[in-house]
This record gives structure tokens, sequence and C-alpha cells, in this order.
């Protein structure tokens, strides 16, 4: 006997609804546990200025996702070419690799005595402990959403392309003209998910930027302030200056998602 498309839906529902409980409730437990100690991690100076550090390579990384990344992904959507496949792995692999290797790499790469470390060197340019080391970290880990969100270009209709470039536009003023405005939600939602990554990331940084110097002070970025506050004073401790992080990090992914949804709802009355 064929089970009734309610009971099916239903089942689907409670699993998916499982799975959704398994990611709200650990935050519950953080929000009570950690909530009374809100204010208070918050008015720790050296705790607001590791969530500036943060702010300020999550930043970095969203920007350097898009100038890079929305290229890359209009490339893999419009173009088939040999390597193409190769090509795709590459963009996932910092998904696959462990993140503390990441920072192993990005040492190797940029600050140590082969590849680009001697020239940096000799410019003077340092990555350890560093703003700019800390980006390079998190760019790493977090690029790959930016290209994979935008890469939904391929849902949009070629012919508008071609028909411009038939009428005599440039492949570059297809693009700026045709192309960006149409994905331009696309782009900001992939930013926005890559800064959030970005903001997250731990492991690459406890390699490359544990510590970054910060204008004439050395300041943990917010992740590895909660380790050592973990480490240092406890799990309690900790858990106010997570849930203190939580709030910023995912106040400001949730004002932008809600902007972009202002704007796509104002376009849509328009």
């Amino acid at each position: 006997m064929r089970a009734k498309p309610e009971i099916f839906v239903l089942a689907l529902s409670i699993m998916g609804g499982l799975l959704l409980l398994f990611f709200s409730y650990p935050i519950a437990v953080l929000a009570l546990v950690g909530g009374k100690g809100l204010l208070e991690a918050l008015s720790v100076r050296t705790f607001e200025l590791a969530l500036l550090v943060t702010i300020i390579t999550s930043t970095i990384a969203a920007i350097a996702s898009v100038i890079f990344g929305v290229p890359l992904a209009y490339l893999l959507s419009r173009f088939n070419f040999r390597g193409k496949g190769l090509i795709e792995a590459l963009v996932d692999l910092p998904i696959a690799v462990p993140h503390i290797i990441v920072g192993v790499m990005i040492v190797l790469a940029f600050s140590w005595y082969v590849g680009l470390g001697p020239l940096l060197h000799k410019l003077g340019i340092n990555v350890v402990d560093t703003i700019l080391g800390a980006a390079l970290a998190v760019t790493y880990v977090s690029a790959t959403y930016t290209v994979r969100v935008v890469e939904t270009i391929s849902s949009l209709d070629p012919e508008l392309e071609l028909t411009a470039m038939s009428l005599g536009a440039s492949r570059g003023r297809t693009f700026l003209s045709i192309v960006l405005p149409k994905i331009w939600r696309s782009i900001v939602g992939g930013a926005l998910t890559s800064w959030a990554r970005a903001a997250s990331e731990a492991g690459a940084l406890f390699i490359v930027a544990y510590e970054v110097y910060f204008g004439k002070s050395l300041v943990y970025p917010a992740p590895v302030a909660i380790y050592e506050a973990f480490v240092g004073l406890g799990i309690l401790e900790a858990a106010k200056f997570s849930i203190a992080m939580l709030v910023v990090v995912l106040g400001i992914f949730v004002l932008g998602r809600a902007l972009l949804e202002i704007r796509r709802g104002t376009r849509a009355e328009g």
C-alpha cells in the first residue's frame, strides 16, 4: 500500500526539523549560559579590538572574493575549455584542506624563504602576525563561497549577452551593462557568505596570525581570543565572549541580508 503524500511530507519535516534543532539547540544553550556576561564581554577593551580585527580582515576577504571571484565565476559559468574540471576542483580545494594546514601553507608561501617569501622579505612585507597575514588566511578559506554563489550566473539567459554583442557591444561592455546588473544580488549574497565564513575562521589563524600587530598593540583575532579565554579562564568565560562575537557577527550578517531583501522587494514593487 502506497504511503499517503501527507505522511511522507510529515516524515521529511521531522527529519529536517531534527537537523534544524541540532543547529539551534547549542546556540540556545550558549545564549543561556553566556548571555549574562554579554555586555561585560563587549566592554572589555582587548576583546573590542579583537572583534575589530576580525571585522577588518573579514571585510578584506569579502572584497577580495568579489574582485577575483566574480570574474572566475563568470568564466566557469559561460565557457567550456580544457582543464575546466581541474579549475573546478581547485575552487573547492579550500573546503577540503584542513584549515590548520592552510595556515602552514600561507606561512610557507608568503613569509618563508621559498616562493614569494624572499621578495616580500626584501620589500619589508611581513605576513606572520599581521593584518595582511590574517586577511590572506581567511580569504583562502572563504573566497570559494563567493565563486560558487555567483556561479548561478549560469541561469541567466545567454541570449541577452549574444544579442548585445550582435549589436556591436564588446564582451566587456556586455558584462558590465547586462550581466552585472542582473547578478548584483548574487554578488552581494556571495560576499556576505564569504564575510561570515572569514569571520568564523580560527584554524588558519592559529598558525598565521595568532596575534596581530594592530596599531602599537598585539591583538588576538576574536576566535583566537575566545580560545585564549577557554584555555586560561574556562568554558564559562569563553561562553560570554562567544555569545558576544556571535551577536556581532550574526548581527552584521543578518543586517546585510535584510538590506538585500529590502532592496529586492523595492525593486520588485518598482
